[in-house]
């Protein structure tokens, strides 16, 4: 008795560790019936996976090892049987595909630990299919290039590679067989003026199979032809706020510049003055601009800042009246019997709130240097703000509730005491309520930055070839 009072505190753990041994030799077993049906049925290979199952589920089943061994190696020579079958048959490709289907069969109860014998002449067969099939998927994948079929080419070429990856120059016909239609529609958008569709194609051909042909040189021809360059002009301003444009220039220039986008490139401006007025004199003779050499960028950007708005806010305080609940306990006097009820204590408590907030507006263009033709234009309204609303109570928060009162020393029938769930979580976020305003200035630079986005991000999504 004293020994199993000792283990009883440790019964549950051994009980667990018990169904834990137990569960993988219960479904070894299981799979171990299963496989001995299946080959009293004469269903050797369906056999022989459910004691491959049986045997990975608990390696300790001698029952399923044995049986492992049997099917296997019955499996293993019906496979083989179907290698000979297909080479008396004369089909090279079956042959080679039935023999690597017996061979991975024979690998995969290898690795159990388990080593089955695979028939010579199965191998025998294989080796002496295997290079009339591949010389013939070779010729066949060659004249598929030479047709330019090159997916067909190219599924030949994978599975010459898969079967053997030393064969004969494999490695350089499926590069080709790759490559040459992502080249070819590289050159295609190339001459057709795509310059932006061609880069990124010979991107994608020089990522994925290296360089190929010209295909570098003509990417960085497609990327200097497809450049946006661009000339960010000084900003008007019509606001009360002097030096907001040159604020915001600065920051979307910034932007520009840091872009991923390879086809964008803030460039000089110290000739900006000077196209300007060459672009406002021909548009008075009422001709083109022909000054496409005065400046190196393609583009510049004008804008104009039509609206700068900061106000902060000052801090509104209301008070409000409430009541403070109290559970006390009664004693009954004829009875004697206590009792508890809640009472309700008329206090006040103040809500503040506050508000900052900006507003500005931008208006832009993007336009051609050569022509003066206006590429892109829009213009950004945001309004970033920042408010806080909240409440304060000088004393215990957990019995505050919302209400009101007329009378602090009597009652009155306008008394409303408001202690239903919903209005106590109403109060609770308010107590509970961000008390710290986001300042004017990170508002201030909220606006620049969201403004600058704007425009930035429009120019960094213009495409010239759409």
């Amino acid at each position: 008795m004293q020994r199993i009072s000792a283990i009883t505190p440790y019964l549950p753990i051994l009980l667990l560790l018990l169904a834990v041994t137990t569960l993988p030799s219960c479904a070894s077993r299981r799979f171990a019936r299963q496989a001995e049906k299946l080959e009293d049925a004469g269903f050797y290979e369906m056999a022989a996976e459910r004691y491959l199952q049986s045997f990975n589920a608990n390696r300790n089943n001698i029952d399923a090892a044995t049986g492992l061994r049997r099917t296997g190696q019955r499996t293993l020579e019906a496979k083989a049987a179907r290698v000979t079958q297909a080479w008396n048959e004369g089909d090279d490709r079956e042959t080679v595909y039935r023999y690597l289907d017996a061979l991975n069969w024979h690998q995969r109860i290898r690795a159990t630990g388990i080593d089955l014998a695979m028939p010579a002449q199965a191998r025998s067969h294989y080796e002496d299919a295997r290079p009339r099939f591949l010389d013939r998927s070779f010729e066949e994948a060659r004249l598929l290039l030479e047709e330019e079929r090159f997916s067909r080419a190219e599924a030949i070429f994978s599975e010459i590679k898969r079967i053997d990856p030393s064969y004969r120059d494999v490695d350089q016909h499926m590069r080709i067989s790759r490559s040459e239609p992502l080249y070819r529609d590289g050159v295609e958008y190339y001459n057709s003026g795509y310059y932006r569709r061609a880069y990124y194609t010979f991107s994608m051909l020089i990522n994925n199979h290296g360089n190929y042909k010209d295909a570098r040189e003509l990417q960085q021809d497609a990327l200097d032809k497809g450049m946006l360059t661009i000339a960010v002009a000084d900003f008007e301003n019509t606001t009360g706020h002097r030096t907001i444009h040159n604020t915001l220039r600065r920051e979307i220039v910034s932007q520009l510049s840091g872009t991923v986008n390879p086809f964008i490139r803030v460039v000089d401006d110290r000739n900006i003055d000077a196209f300007l007025r060459e672009q406002e004199r021909a548009a008075a003779l009422g001709r083109e601009m022909e000054v496409g050499g005065l400046l190196a960028a393609r583009t510049i950007l004008t804008a104009r800042v039509t609206n700068f708005e900061v106000s902060g806010g000052g801090m509104q305080r209301t008070e409000r009246r409430g009541y403070l609940r109290e559970v006390v306990k009664v004693r009954d006097n004829v009875t004697r019997e206590e009792s508890e009820r809640t009472v309700y204590h008329k206090v006040t408590y103040h809500e503040f709130r506050r508000a900052n907030s900006t507003r500005g507006s931008i208006e832009y263009q993007l336009s051609s240097t050569e022509t003066g033709t206006i590429l892109l234009s829009g213009k950004a309204d945001l309004n970033p703000r920042d408010e806080i609303y909240y409440a304060v109570f000088d004393g215990d928060l957990k019995n505050l509730v919302p209400g009101h009162w007329e009378y602090r020393d009597r009652e009155s029938p306008k008394d409303v005491i408001r202690d239903e769930p919903g209005d106590i979580r109403n109060l609770r976020s308010l107590l509970d309520a961000r008390q710290t305003i986001k300042p004017i200035e990170a508002l201030r630079e909220e606006l620049v930055k969201g403004l600058a986005s704007h425009v930035s991000q429009a120019v960094n999504q213009f495409d010239p070839e759409k």
